[in-house]
């Protein structure tokens, strides 16, 4: 949440999100003459009642939830206090207290003994972040509250108040920005909390928060018993759409009729075809984590015609709250427009649109700058965000769920590789690889393959979009490349994208397949190298791990299985920890297949391979070819490749028996390790072979003097050796010394592997022989990775770890991007009202 805490005085706070109702307000005093807590639950048994009696809130009713989580909330957690409709309030069934109802939670109300420490907002540190550990705490648990909310209804915002003693505050939850209002003493300004209440009482629904585009379907209702008809009786039905179909049927959960307000392709008119569309679905089959962000939900959906019955086919729709910055396109006018391309293995487009309305954005950029005069616009940690829908004609699976075979998972991310090439030659690059966006889908022929999903982040590689840049990271960190992790700033490539994809790969690899990492080990190497991060001084960085593995061209184990056995000092797959190895392949066809670079495939021409009929190839679909190895790297994007026939690699060589793997997948993963080695060394190479040295205080240069430019003269005029005459004329240039040579072939060295990520023919390439060779048979095994996660121990996390945005432990991944940039001089800070 690192700088999306925007704290206002009470009456701006008033103005900007709950405006003045036309009727009388209240003037009634009853929370004055409440007793000041010495605990949590005289709060919350006094509040209510008191709240209940003054009758300032007709048609809601106030209840005391502490203890009684909701049924259906897996965390288990219960807010103090909340406002209900009338007619759809707890109620307590034991003499207790009654049980959170997550999803007709109209108003959160949580309850602090103390003013200060308690406080989850500081208004003496940068930007009111807390620091203090308890305070830490405060802020968690409420940001925790305020998903659940998100989670189980249709929300656009959602309002809390919180009490601290005898102080109060009233916050504002959306997806870009949580604002909050000056704590101030409610017993001795009580009218500053029942006014709140009062407008907030008699406010419309859309005011309170309420998307006005999904309407909840109730128990009895028509469209309630048509998805029920929709349901099946097979609880296990071999169909995997109407499998989830029928998990989301979770009577535990709202389920829901959203609208999507179409509209046409870019540049073509609006028709009666363009109107808006409904949509009936149950509980989310996808839901992002986290209260600020895209906050990203994915339904099977049943349609409706315009009769507003159901049709047939069940459809994928997806709710989220898209970042409308410079350059990034609606995700599906990008479908649509990869679709009329015919580009493979990327969803079919049905409909899509934005959703129409002022509560159906967040830019809050303008009142930002007022709190921060000082700040430059790019500085703004807040985006603008766009509630949209789309809906595509695949239902997809997991790429958790490939299978039986560690073939599957390749052949996945071969299909992967074609989408990517075939988007990448239109001028379009995704930017956001990670297991997620990835699924498996059966196509009309009865086979699964892999699809490219996602593409709301994608963005035109091909044109230049100047200082336009979004005010973090662009991706998910867990498979971010070293060089975008690093840098939050970074104009993403086609390299980092190939890194990604790598990542992906050796994520699932490790969960799933046989290797010789140890299964008590693969929580701690999984957060290690994909959930870690290094600390900075202005944020944080890439992981230890996956920067020594990128960089040193080595998966490393030996912090996990100790530096005894050489058989497990690097990563390799296709070994049972305690026995043989699985699949002993046969010398002819177990040598390791090293991709050329382009630099090669150009002065070395080879005969066709003969390819088995029977082989899958996700090469066949797509049109890349080899580019240019004088593409240089560090220039931005290499061009997109040209419409050449794919490349056929050369047959492999055989290599010494003490060599050979056991398993195809080890080639792969070895041989990407090379490449992005290379990458990364080049930029270290070419930079310090073009840095000059440092001037040294207190020296000369002698040649600099007059007398030896004229001695340099006269023995030049003087000589008849083109020997001498040439060192005259090259007496300022750098003589080529064996250091200067080592480096300048080391360079080029690396420029011939690092040339294998200028297109994605090589990896392609390499993904598609590796399918020629046997692989084992059904070898995926169980998820090695915790099922509850992996946790580290406490004094294992970074001090700079410390400012969490929930207290519920979260992957990296659902975190917002730090940035730590220096506090605004002039910045209006709101004083405590006593």
């Amino acid at each position: 949440m690192h700088r999306k805490i925007v704290v206002l005085e009470y009456s701006t706070f008033l103005e900007k999100f709950l405006s003045h109702p036309s009727s009388r307000r209240s003037s009634k005093s009853f929370l004055s003459g409440i007793m000041t807590p010495t605990t949590e639950n005289d709060m919350y048994n006094a509040l209510p009642e008191a709240l209940n009696k003054s009758g300032i809130c007709p048609g809601f009713t106030f209840v005391a939830t502490p203890h009684g989580a909701d049924g259906a909330d897996p965390t288990k957690q219960a807010v103090d206090c909340g406002m209900y409709k009338t007619g759809f309030a707890p109620q307590a069934s034991d003499g207790s207290y009654a049980r959170v109802d997550w999803s007709r939670l109209e108003l959160a109300i949580e309850c602090k003994t103390h003013w200060i420490e308690q406080d989850p907002f500081d208004p003496e540190a940068q930007d009111d972040e807390p620091t203090a550990q308890k305070r830490q705490d405060a802020l968690g648990q409420i940001l925790s509250y305020a998903e659940l909310v998100f989670k189980y209804q249709q929300r656009t915002w959602h309002f809390m108040i919180i009490l601290l003693g005898d102080f109060a505050r009233i916050v504002r939850f959306d997806r870009s920005t949580i604002f909050a209002t000056n704590k101030f003493n409610y017993k001795t300004n009580e009218h500053m909390l029942t006014d709140f209440i009062w407008r907030y009482s008699r406010c419309t629904s859309v005011a309170r928060g309420h998307d006005p585009t999904a309407t909840r379907i109730e128990r009895g209702d028509k469209f309630w018993n048509a998805m029920i008809a929709k349901k099946g009786t097979d609880p296990n039905p071999t169909d995997h759409v109407q499998k989830l179909f029928y998990e989301s049927l979770d009577e535990a959960w709202p389920w829901w009729q959203l609208e999507v307000q179409v509209e046409p392709p870019s540049g073509k008119p609006r028709t009666r075809l363009h109107c808006t569309r409904k949509f009936l679905v149950g509980k989310p089959h996808f839901q992002a984590s986290g209260v600020t962000g895209r906050g990203t939900r994915g339904y099977v959906a049943l349609p409706l015609n315009n009769s507003g019955r159901v049709c047939e086919p069940f459809v994928y729709l997806k709710d989220a709250w898209r970042v409308d910055h410079t350059g990034i396109e609606k995700e599906g006018d990008t479908l649509h427009e990869l679709n009329q391309a015919d580009v493979p293995y990327v969803p079919t487009l049905i409909c899509h649109g934005d959703l129409k309305g002022p509560e159906q954005t967040t830019d809050w950029r303008s009142l930002w700058k007022e709190y921060y005069p000082d700040a430059d616009d790019d500085e703004c940690p807040l985006k603008r965000h766009q509630h949209y829908r789309l809906v595509v004609k695949q239902v997809g699976k997991p790429l958790t769920e490939f299978g039986p075979g560690s073939d599957d998972l390749v052949m996945a991310i071969g299909c992967v590789l074609a989408a990517h090439a075939a988007a990448y030659r239109l001028g379009i690059i995704h930017r956001d690889i990670s297991a997620g966006n990835m699924l498996l889908y059966k196509d009309d022929d009865g086979e699964w393959y892999g699809l490219l999903n996602d593409w709301e982040l994608s963005k035109r590689h091909d044109i230049d979009y100047g200082d336009s840049r979004q005010p973090d990271r662009t991706g998910t960190w867990q498979f971010m490349s070293v060089h975008a992790s690093n840098n939050e700033s970074r104009r993403i490539i086609l390299p980092d994208e190939l890194e990604s994809i790598f990542h992906v790969l050796l994520y699932l690899a490790v969960r799933f397949l046989p290797h010789n990492l140890s299964d008590e080990n693969v929580g701690q190497f999984l957060h290690d190298y994909f959930d870690g991060y290094s600390p900075h001084a202005t944020g944080y960085r890439c992981s230890a791990a996956k920067r020594e593995a990128i960089k040193t061209g080595m998966i490393n184990l030996d912090a996990y299985n100790g530096d005894q056995d050489p058989d497990k000092l690097t990563l390799r797959f296709g070994f049972d920890p305690s026995g043989p190895p699985l699949l002993p392949l046969p010398p002819s066809t177990d040598a390791r297949q090293v991709t050329p670079s382009p630099h090669e495939r150009a002065g070395t021409p080879s005969e066709p391979e003969t390819r088995s009929s029977g082989s899958f190839s996700p090469v066949l679909h797509s049109s890349t070819s080899w580019h240019s190895s004088s593409t240089v790297l560090s220039s931005g994007h290499p061009p997109p490749p040209d419409d050449d026939p794919v490349p056929v690699l050369p047959p492999p060589q055989e290599k010494p028996a003490a060599l050979k793997r056991t398993h195809p997948l080890n080639d792969i993963v070895e041989e990407l390790l090379t490449w992005f080695k290379a990458y990364y060394a080049l930029d270290n190479l070419v930079a310090e072979s073009s840095k000059e040295a440092p001037a040294l205080e207190n020296t000369r240069i002698p040649s600099q003097s007059n007398r030896i430019k004229k001695m340099r003269q006269k023995a030049a005029s003087r000589s008849t050796s083109s020997l001498v005459s040439m060192a005259a004329a090259q007496a300022n240039s750098k003589p080529v010394t064996a250091a200067r040579l080592e480096t300048a072939a080391k360079i080029e060295e690396y420029r011939k592997l690092a040339d294998n990520l200028t297109s994605h023919d090589p990896f392609i390439a390499l993904i598609d022989r590796s399918l020629d060779q046997p692989w084992p048979e059904n070898d995926k095994g169980e998820d090695k990775k915790p099922k509850g996660g992996f946790a580290p121990r406490k004094d294992q996390v970074a001090a700079a770890s410390e400012a969490v945005a929930s207290s519920k432990k979260r992957p990296l991944e659902e975190k917002d991007a730090k940035k730590e940039r220096a506090q605004p001089a002039k910045r209006r800070k709101a004083s405590v009202e006593a």
